[in-house]
């Protein structure tokens, strides 16, 4: 991944420092020989590879305040990989097919021992505020040889309007082939891939990224219960008190009341037309010595409700 800070992009395309594209240039040399650093020399030695037009630019300028080109390397052979050096460089062209003079070139010496990257990544809810990502190990290094070289994986996210990056989720290599991901939000529209970790000279080397997995988390887990519900009665009303869910996402309580303990569910009937936010609730339409049965239940925020508490009651005194 080539990358570099945003130009000053002028806005009169008649001006010669007008930014039209920029072109993308590789040049590959032994690993045994002399760099080639003289613009004139890398001009005529390297290739064009690619290029960017002023469209992507100011995407990539407005969206990572940089601009940047990836270069997929499929180098297969040990043997070439053992003595190949790929140096790059990018220079700017105006509306008039003028360029300017290179960048500084950046060069890297390509290592065959480097794992292909993961593959079958997949995402679930399955449970409340946590994603389990998992995929599956690869089966090579990328010149072929197997086993092949993972001592880790890393697991990035990204938001799905970006189509480059993300963020790494893991603060130390994982050793298995599974994450949960806990810090989301949900209904957002993410992508998840995950890099392989080979042993480098210097240090750990990622692979190139898996196939993304796009995923939106859903919220269907209805909170707990309420527990313990507590019941009282005086001055001819009912008052019923419960502790507050310690879930976050819960928005408030539905008290429903029946005749009975063991009352069809359909005799159950609710008492508020939207969920409480208090931890208590007065019943005062109710009659002097006369039993009544309650049960109540937690809301979240996505309207998931819980199971009924357990069932109380209580005789109304004046």
């Amino acid at each position: 991944m080539l990358s570099w800070p945003s130009p000053s992009l002028v806005k009169d395309e008649q001006s010669r420092f007008y930014i039209s594209r920029v072109d993308i240039f590789r040049l590959t040399e032994r690993r045994d020989q002399e760099p080639v650093l003289d613009p004139d020399d890398f001009e005529a030695t390297a290739e064009p590879i690619g290029f960017l037009d002023r469209a992507m630019i100011e995407k990539q300028a407005n969206e990572f305040g940089h601009v940047q080109f990836p270069d997929p390397i499929r180098l297969t052979q040990s043997k070439q990989l053992a003595n190949t050096r790929l140096r790059y460089a990018v220079r700017y062209v105006n509306k008039r097919d003028q360029a300017a003079a290179f960048s500084n070139t950046v060069a890297i010496e390509p290592a065959a021992g480097i794992s292909t990257p993961p593959t079958n990544v997949n995402a679930i809810a399955n449970a409340q505020d946590v994603i389990t990502i998992t995929w599956l190990a690869p089966v090579s290094n990328v010149d072929g040889i197997t086993p092949p070289a993972v001592v880790g994986y890393n697991v990035y996210r990204r938001s799905q309007k970006r189509d480059f990056g993300g963020d790494l989720l893991n603060s130390e290599p994982i050793s298995v082939t599974s994450f949960t991901d806990s810090r989301f939000q949900y209904e957002v529209d993410y992508v998840y891939f995950v890099r392989a970790l080979s042993q480098g000279a210097n240090g750990l080397i990622e692979s190139a990224d898996s196939d993304p997995f796009p995923f939106t988390p859903v919220d269907r887990f209805a909170p707990f219960a309420p527990n313990p519900v507590s019941i009282a009665s005086s001055n001819g009303t009912i008052s019923l008190f419960w502790p507050s869910s310690a879930e976050r996402d819960v928005i408030g309580y539905n008290i429903y009341r029946a005749g009975s303990a063991d009352a069809p569910e359909s005799a159950w009937v609710k008492l508020n037309e939207q969920p409480i936010t208090p931890v208590t609730f007065r019943d005062e339409h109710v009659a002097i010595d006369e039993t009544y049965f309650y049960r109540v239940t937690a809301v979240d925020r996505f309207n998931n409700e819980s199971e009924r508490s357990r069932v109380v009651s209580e005789t109304v005194h004046p």
